[in-house]
């Protein structure tokens, strides 16, 4: 899943890994259109190449239920506790509604440029599967020479799969679409390869994403799962 922020969960030894496998991407019209246009107190002419890049890709990586009362299927209902679990700084999130944050990623090095993205994060559960939507991306940190205005939406889905009902080792399974609008100005619409670089800087955005997910989700669990179970004994205590 190529889906920022970087993760962090409990404690507890819990191995993982993970993998993602493209299954189609194609850029469509890369170079669609150019209009001269003017920027404002700017004689200088400006050429707008309009861009459409879509994608999709398999991703899958593991986790470990050892208790059958704490199970994957309950931990991924706990919405509120994955966006914590993925974006451990309060300063980096802020919740616009129900279900919907607005999000700060970490801070990207491309080349020598430095931003610091924003972004809508929606996290949902219907129906056992978890679900997450990345939009209106904000690249304002960018300097003003290479800020591109884009359009950026990943949608992803997560599903837990078993080999049997009595295994212990609970795949995360899922795929994530990702399409991507760009406008680019002059003079970075002559530029060789610009779409790819374009491409580069959004989907290194989105790649960091995914391994937080993998990263943290896993080590968040267990915490969850630790958690549970000592409250269950303070009650049985009781």
């Amino acid at each position: 899943m190529r889906l920022l922020g970087r993760g962090l969960g409990g404690g507890g030894r819990l191995g993982h890994r993970g993998r993602s496998r493209p299954r189609q991407g194609k850029a469509i019209g890369a170079n669609t259109g150019r209009t001269l246009r003017h920027r404002a107190g700017d004689d200088r002419p400006s050429t707008l190449c309009e861009a459409l890049y879509t994608s999709a890709r398999d991703t899958e990586f593991t986790m470990v239920e050892l208790n059958s009362g704490r199970t994957v299927d309950a931990y991924l209902q706990q919405v509120d506790r994955i966006v914590y679990a993925t974006f451990p700084d309060e300063s980096r999130r802020r919740l616009l509604e129900e279900g919907k944050w607005e999000v700060t990623l970490l801070e990207q090095d491309f080349f020598g440029v430095k931003f610091a993205p924003r972004a809508v994060l929606r996290v949902w559960n219907e129906g056992g599967q978890l679900g997450i939507q990345v939009s209106d991306i904000d690249l304002s940190d960018l300097p003003d020479e290479i800020r591109v205005p884009a359009e950026l939406k990943v949608d992803g889905r997560l599903r837990s799969s078993k080999r049997t009902p009595a295994s212990k080792v609970n795949k995360l399974r899922g795929m994530v679409k990702m399409s991507l609008g760009v406008e680019v100005p002059f003079p970075y619409s002559t530029f060789p390869l610009l779409r790819e670089t374009v491409e580069a800087i959004l989907g290194g955005v989105i790649s960091r994403l995914e391994e937080s997910l993998k990263r943290s989700l896993p080590q968040d669990f267990a915490k969850w799962a630790r958690s549970k179970e000592k409250a269950e004994s303070k009650v049985l205590k009781m």
